[in-house]
């Protein structure tokens, strides 16, 4: 680790400057030189893009407040916008910086969203469905969080769309991030998939990659599994697992999902594990069974992951809990992104939006690593009932007072 680098985490408790990281992402340690007109660009979209909450390059240059014409700092920012090398010169340097905390167990979550554009006409490579939904960019990003952490850093993102020059399908851009991560890590950590976000299409390629540590829930109930030498659809083999090791969790349902109020759902979650491998692979693999049942009913989830011998109670409730932590960490991310309002931004070629999306995650990193103004509300998940006013299928001992 650098210097600047152990000086940065030294300091991490207290409080950098948004401008002081700027500094230390901007080190000579963390990549090649950038020069003058670089360093003076990227200070300035970090300090822009975090007072003003927004990715769109009036609002930025007004936050700016430099003493010059409003047009001319706009010009600026959006000439500098366009250099392809600054731009992979920065996501590799955030890259670096996170990679000094990933471990051989990190949560290396792969999240996948969109950037709508209704009305955009003349965005450059925007892809286009319909009239009615108008143009849009798929955006890939990969956040780096311990396994019993509330906080998480992002370490890249990655956007396209079908119209990009190259682009040869939405689950080949996203393998390209992972393996540009592994690369980068050194195969430390471990990926999660973010089932909201991407559907087995899109994880197919990363689980037949037998170099990819992953745990992921199994969409395709009807895949073919190996089983001690006996072939057997994913449904059936998840019947037949002996679930041993079991607790009681509390699940925090939104309104509307459960009844008219948010509710605290009291479930009793029994997990195991079977050896498996892929038809297409001689990769030992482990296929958990979640089972749980509450008042609603009863219901069982395949999970599948490249981690084996999951004998202890330690080894798989623990990985099983720190898999159903990941939507905290995600949505975590998701309402802090969108305070930006990624989707406002307004510069018509691709290679401007990307750098301008990578200039946000490292206004991000900053926020949820240095700042301390981000933290996790509840989690989804819980081993104690949720405090709070919510529904309840479940009684609350009563309060009894003594003396």
């Amino acid at each position: 680790m650098g210097e600047d680098q152990t000086n940065f985490m030294a300091k991490a408790q207290s409080e950098l400057s948004i401008s002081e990281f700027a500094e230390l992402l901007c080190s000579d340690h963390l990549g090649p030189e950038l020069g003058k007109v670089g360093i003076k660009f990227i200070h300035s979209m970090l300090l822009g893009i975090s007072k003003s909450r927004s990715v769109n390059l009036t609002d930025i240059s007004q936050a700016l407040d430099e003493k010059i014409n409003l047009h001319a700092t706009h010009k600026r920012l959006s000439r500098n916008l366009e250099d392809l090398e600054l731009s992979t010169n920065l996501a590799d340097r955030l890259l670096r910086l996170g990679s000094e905390i990933v471990g051989p167990d990190t949560r290396l979550i792969i999240h996948l969203y969109e950037l709508n554009k209704r009305y955009a006409r003349k965005m450059e490579y925007l892809s286009r469905r319909d009239e009615l939904d108008g143009g849009v960019f798929k955006v890939c990003e990969i956040l780096a969080s311990e396994p019993e952490s509330d906080s998480y850093i992002p370490l890249t993102v990655n956007v396209w769309s079908n119209q990009v020059p190259g682009f040869i399908s939405d689950a080949d851009e996203i393998r390209k991030t992972v393996l540009r991560i592994r690369a980068a890590m050194g195969n430390r950590g471990m990926f999660y998939i973010d089932d909201h976000s991407l559907d087995f299409e899109l994880f197919k390629p990363i689980m037949e990659d037998a170099k990819l540590d992953y745990i992921s829930l199994l969409q395709d109930k009807d895949l073919e599994l190996l089983h001690k030498n006996e072939r057997y659809l994913a449904s059936d083999l998840l019947d037949q697992v002996e679930t041993r090791y079991a607790k009681i969790l509390y699940k925090l349902v939104p309104e509307g999902m459960v009844g008219e109020a948010e509710t605290d759902l009291d479930l009793f979650v029994h997990v195991g594990a079977a050896a498996i491998k892929l038809q297409s692979s001689n990769r030992p693999l482990s296929l958990i069974a979640l089972k749980y049942s509450s008042s609603l009913g009863e219901n069982s989830t395949p999970i599948i992951t490249t981690k084996v011998n999951l004998r202890s109670r330690k080894a798989l409730m623990g990985l099983v809990e720190s898999f159903l932590a990941t939507q905290d960490i995600v949505e975590l991310h998701q309402k802090l992104r969108s305070s930006f309002g990624p989707e406002n931004f307004r510069v018509l070629t691709y290679n401007r939006l990307q750098l301008l999306m990578t200039l946000l995650e490292a206004v991000i990193y900053y926020e949820v690593s240095v700042s301390g103004n981000v933290s996790l509300r509840d989690h989804r998940f819980a081993a104690k009932p949720h405090d709070g006013e919510f529904d309840r299928t479940y009684l609350l001992p009563k309060l009894v007072e003594r003396g």
